[in-house]
């Protein structure tokens, strides 16, 4: 008996011991795991150097930029059938938009009064739609150096008119949008050649369609447009008694910026520089007017709308 219970002592001091070492075990298999999830000084220094990055990567995020183009001069920026905005003007933002990374670009299309309304009151950003850098308007707005189209002009006229200069219009009518720049354009040069003007017809909600319809009626002598518009409108109408004469003005336009966009002016202005020195512009006029406007034009900008 007494052996008996020496041995159940024995065996309990066994258990004991078992579970003490056992209970040292799991505390020093605790240590580890916290020691292992204890980050290093490297570790730590590699995680600040992540969140360094990820700050630099908020610090380049991108602006967008409210862009106001027009939505009925063809073929430089109207609406389509389906009534998206498509010309000349809209494929050059879309290659300032690629390439200037760090703006994004919101493009809405209205009408001409509405422009310039809407960059004086903060509404858009800048303009894009064929604007003159005027000295008028140099005051109120910022203009980039390099121009993005140049925009040669000819005459509607009827086949029998006689008419094929601007020296010929003399005394002669036509009607022009006074919001348009064609207007400023006008007036500069009845400015530039006195007893020899021309008579403008101010018409603000005339269609270029109306205004070629009225030259084939004879209500006004002629219609100062483009190569590619004519091409079009005169398809569309069917109208068989008009000829567009040589080009007769061209000017440099501009795309304009509110006074509070100086750096935004200065991108663009860069990548236009390239644009042109690359080609891009000229791949752009030859899609819309079918001829480089760039190289064939450049040394016939005469008449400066002040």
């Amino acid at each position: 008996m007494k052996k008996e219970k020496v041995l159940k002592k024995a065996c309990c001091l066994l258990m004991v011991a078992t579970m003490i070492i056992g209970m040292t075990g799991c505390s020093g298999s605790k240590t580890a795991s916290s020691d292992e999830a204890t980050p290093t000084k490297e570790a730590a220094s590699t995680n600040e150097n992540a969140s360094a990055t990820d700050t630099a990567s908020d610090s380049t995020a991108v602006t967008k930029v409210k862009v106001g183009t027009g939505n009925g001069a063809a073929p430089f920026c109207y609406l389509d059938e389906n009534g998206d905005s498509v010309g000349y003007d809209l494929d050059v933002l879309a290659e300032l938009d690629k390439r200037l990374e760090q703006y994004e670009f919101d493009i809405e299309a209205m009408d001409f009064s509405t422009l310039i309304v809407s960059i004086d009151s903060g509404a858009i950003d800048m303009i894009s739609h064929q604007l003159v850098k005027s000295d008028a308007r140099k005051e109120k707005y910022l203009f980039p150096e390099q121009y993005y189209c140049l925009s040669p002009m000819s005459l509607c006229v009827k086949n029998d008119s006689g008419i094929t200069s601007m020296a010929d219009m003399a005394g002669k009518t036509l009607d022009q949008n006074p919001s348009a720049y064609e207007y400023q354009m006008l007036l500069a040069y009845n400015t530039a050649h006195p007893g020899k003007e021309v008579v403008i017809n101010a018409v603000s909600d005339q269609t270029t369609a109306d205004g070629y319809k009225k030259v084939s009626n004879g209500q006004v002598d002629a219609s100062l447009t483009y190569q590619a518009t004519y091409d079009s409108v005169v398809k569309e109408l069917g109208i068989d008694n008009l000829v567009l004469t040589d080009v007769v003005m061209c000017e440099d336009t501009y795309m304009m910026f509110g006074k509070n966009q100086p750096e935004l002016c200065a991108a663009v202005d860069s990548a236009l520089k390239e644009m042109l020195e690359d080609g891009t512009l000229s791949e752009i006029s030859n899609k819309w007017f079918k001829e480089d406007v760039f190289s064939k034009y450049a040394d016939i900008v005469t008449i400066v709308a002040e």
